[in-house]
This record gives C-alpha cells, structure tokens and sequence, in this order.
C-alpha cells in the first residue's frame, strides 16, 4: 500500500466523521429536536460544514490527491475514491469560505420557516429566508461555474454530468409521451375508490409501516424509522441508516408508499459495501441512481397488482373495520387510481412527472432572473393550472409543500424524473434476467429482486459514474421508452 494512501486515510476518517456529525444534526433537527432550537443548529451546522470545507481546500490534501491520481498500484475501490475526492475538491475551492458557511446557516434558518410557514399555509413566512437562500445559491452556482447557463452547476451537485439542456430534452419528450395516456387512463364512469378517504389510526399506520419495511429487506439493527414534517432518509454512519414517513389521520396510502420509498433508498445505503461506507466512494453516484431505487420499490413493486394482492391481507389485519370488505381489484385500483391532486409525494405514476416539470420551469426561471422569490406562490398556482388543470386553494398544498427550496437543494427535483426513467430500466432488467418475480411478490418474496439489485447496483457503489453504471446494468443507454411503456401497459389495462 503506498505512503500517499496511507497519509490520506487518516484525513478521509476525519472527513467522514464531521459529515456524520452534521447528518446526525441535520436528522435530529427534523425528528426531535424542538423548535426554539433552529437559531443555534444552525450555526451549529454552520460550523462543521466550515470545517469540512476548510479540510477539502488544504494544500496538503490537493498535493495527496495529485499524486495518488496517477498511481496505478491502488485498486478498483482506491482508485475511485480518489476520484470522487478530487471531484469534491475541484468544486470545494471555488466556493469562499464565508460563503460556505453563510449557505449552511441559511438552510437551517429557512428550514425552521418552513416548518412554521407550512402548517399555517402562509407563504409570507418563508418568503425572506427563502430570499436570502436563493440570492445565497446564485452565488455559489456562479462560483462553481458553468458552460451555458447557471442551473447547469446546481444540477451537477446532484446529477454529475446533467445540463438545463439535457434535462429539458428528457422532460420535454417524456411530458409529449404521458399526454394521450393522461386522457385515456381511466373512464369518467370509474369512480374514486371510497375507502380512501376515512380515518385511520396513526399508531397502526406505524406498525404497518415497520413491518412493511422489515418484510422487504430494512434491517433495524441497522437503521430507524421515525415522523418528520417530510419523509426523508439519512445515512448518519456505518451500521446507522435513518428513514422518516408522515402519517395523515384520513388515508392510509400515503405513509404506505412513502415507507416503500424510502426504504427503497436505505436499502441502497445499507447495501453499500462495508469498506466502503464512510469513503468518498461510499454512495450512490448520483441522486438519480438513488431516486431509482426509491421508485422502483414504490412503484414498480409496491403498485403492482401481485405485490398488492400480497399486501391487502396485512393491511385488512391491522384495519379490519376500515378495509375488511375491499377487495383485491378495490384495492389495487385504489393504489394505482389515477387524480390530479396538488401533491407531489400523493402523485400517481401518470402525473409525477408533471409535478416536477413544474418545479424545474420555477426554478429555471429563478436563475435566469425571470422571476423574484415573492412571486412563487402565484408562478406556482399557474403552473399548476396549465400541467394539471388543477389550482391549490393553499400555500400549504401548493409552494410551501416540499421542504427542499427551504434546505438549499434548488436543482434536486430533476433527479426524480431521472430516477423514475432509471427504475423502468432496471427493472425490466432484473424480470429479464431472473423471470417470475410476480409469483416471488404475490408470496412476498421480495429477495431474488434486492438479491439482484445488491449485485448490480448497491454493490457498486461510486466505482462508475452513474451513466456508466446504468448501462452496464441495462446493457444500453437509458431512455424514457420502458417508463413510457410500463404506464401505457398499466393505465390500459387498470379498470
């Protein structure tokens, strides 16, 4: 093992334990920690992302990086963590350090508005730490640099590689291909199941989400699943792999499907090798790639009608007055129904993608100064009203419902769509390589399909960049064709 190699380890341990530090911060914030507290986690945050950045820019670091990145003793795993750290670096000495930290203050600033600003549907309460954040994340687009416009430098933090131009040639064709399916998805006459819509009670929603979670592969020993304002999931370290839902006391769906989402992502953390977990390399190589695993459980397992034929029993079991006389067909219309509602996370398959289409036109135009922070709420309602016909009565269902502008993760929402397109992908693969996965889901065996997913992809980690990884799983580029087929075949054949 070289003496370059050897001299790092030390400062990549150093790194991975202040990144857990904040992780654990930036959980607990969310999950426990009470609300007069936002003012100080923030400068709490605030200062270990300064020190990160601080370790990132040293000299000695870059010196290290250079000389291992012509090394050809260091193996495969080697390697590619010197690669991503050398890409971390590029990026981390073009940013001030003030500017730093005065973006990692603004998010937890903005956070705790949004947190009071959505519950009381007024915009007006975000709308000046929202301000400030967006002003704050022109300049760090504008010190990263870019080729052709701003957004192209917010979009790599997540999607290594993507461009506005890409994203909107990917969206534009998918948006033309869902248009006839939108009108032809389901008769006027198929009413909206009514058991949808009743009470359910939370403490039983979470137990069915705990055993949910467990029956398709979460290991607690190795993870959490708690309430947030918003679902999310966190990797805080080694063995330590954090997942939240939100439970809503008149429908049951949502928690459901957000619990499969997000599992869909701690199981890509907990797949990660071992050796790897901590290490630049130790992740996903793009958001997309995670996304891909979040929507692939949520939707082209958790959806179809043999994984919902297996679900119903255990549902019936934990809400038997509530959903004793569904039947199989009721309740598998009612996961898969399709309504255009102003929700993104409460969005069938067919107009998910319009969600975000909407949200990267606002945010497009936030960064080419064609529109002012103040002017969201009424952008919003707008865009609403021409992707889907439909207009929010609410701030709280409208601008303020997701919490990622609040947290700085202005150019996160393309990676949705990506990771819809990666999932049909894969998972055409994966039936065409294993065959007879529906019988697996109608007996609840799900582990031929994670089996195949821990090799090709979690396995995998950063070794490859995330095109490149996705076409040795596929054997091809990936496009929108197999998403756009997989709904055609769904939605024609739903009622």
């Amino acid at each position: 093992m070289s003496d370059a190699w050897q001299r790092l380890l030390p400062k990549l341990g150093e790194l991975s334990h202040l990144r857990s530090a904040g992780a654990l911060l930036n959980w607990d914030q969310a999950v426990l920690m009470p609300h007069d507290g936002g003012a100080a986690r923030a400068g709490a945050l605030a200062t270990i992302e300064s020190i990160v950045h601080e370790r990132l820019i040293e000299p000695e670091l870059g010196g290290l990086i250079e000389e291992l990145a012509s090394d050809t003793t260091l193996d495969e795993g080697q390697a590619a963590n010197v690669r991503v750290l050398k890409r971390d670096r590029s990026k981390a000495v073009r940013l001030p350090p003030l500017l730093v930290a005065e973006i990692a203050r603004a998010r937890g600033v903005a956070y705790e508005a949004w947190t009071e600003a959505r519950p009381a549907s007024d915009f007006r309460i975000l709308q000046p730490h929202l301000e400030r954040l967006v002003s704050l994340k022109v300049e760090e687009a504008d010190a990263l640099g870019y080729e052709e416009e701003r957004y192209d430098a917010l979009l790599d933090l997540y999607e290594p590689g993507m461009t506005t131009r890409k994203v909107e040639a990917l969206l534009g064709g998918l948006v033309e291909g869902l248009k006839p399916l939108l009108e032809d998805a389901i008769p006027p006459s198929v009413e909206r199941p009514a058991w949808l819509e009743q009470p359910f009670e939370a403490v039983q929603q979470d137990r069915l989400c705990r055993w949910l979670v467990s029956s398709i592969g979460f290991s607690f020993d190795g993870g959490r699943l708690d309430s947030s304002p918003h679902p999310f999931t966190t990797s805080i370290g080694p063995g330590d792999v954090r997942q939240t839902i939100r439970t809503q006391p008149n429908a049951l769906l949502p928690s459901v499907y957000a619990a499969l989402h997000e599992t869909g992502h701690a199981l890509y953390e907990q797949g990660i090798p071992k050796h790897l977990v901590g290490m630049p390399a130790g992740s996903a190589p793009s958001l997309g790639l995670h996304e891909s695993q979040s929507r692939l459980w949520e939707n082209l397992v958790g959806r179809r009608r043999s994984f919902t034929d297996f679900l119903l029993p255990h549902v019936k079991e934990r809400f038997p007055a509530e959903l004793g006389m569904v039947s199989p067909d009721e309740f598998h219309l009612g996961v898969n129904y399709p309504e255009r509602t102003t929700i993104r996370i409460y969005a069938d398959e067919l107009t998910y993608n319009l969600h975000i289409a909407l949200r990267i036109e606002i945010e497009l135009a936030l960064f080419r100064n064609e529109l002012d922070v103040a002017d969201l709420p009424d952008a919003w309602n707008a865009g609403m009203e021409e992707h889907l016909g439909i207009r929010p009565q609410a701030d709280g269902e409208g601008v303020l419902q997701d919490v990622h502008w609040s947290m700085g993760l202005q150019g996160y929402f393309a990676t949705y769509t990506l990771g819809n397109i990666y999932s049909a992908a894969f998972y055409n693969k994966a039936e065409e390589d294993l065959g007879g996965l529906d019988d697996d889901f109608h007996n609840g065996d799900v582990s031929r399909l994670l089996g195949w997913l821990r090799e090709k992809i979690h396995s995998q980690a950063y070794l490859y960049p995330a095109t490149e990884l996705a076409e040795k799983v596929v054997g091809h580029e990936v496009n929108p064709g197999p998403l756009l087929d997989h709904l055609r075949e769904k939605y024609t054949g739903l009622t």
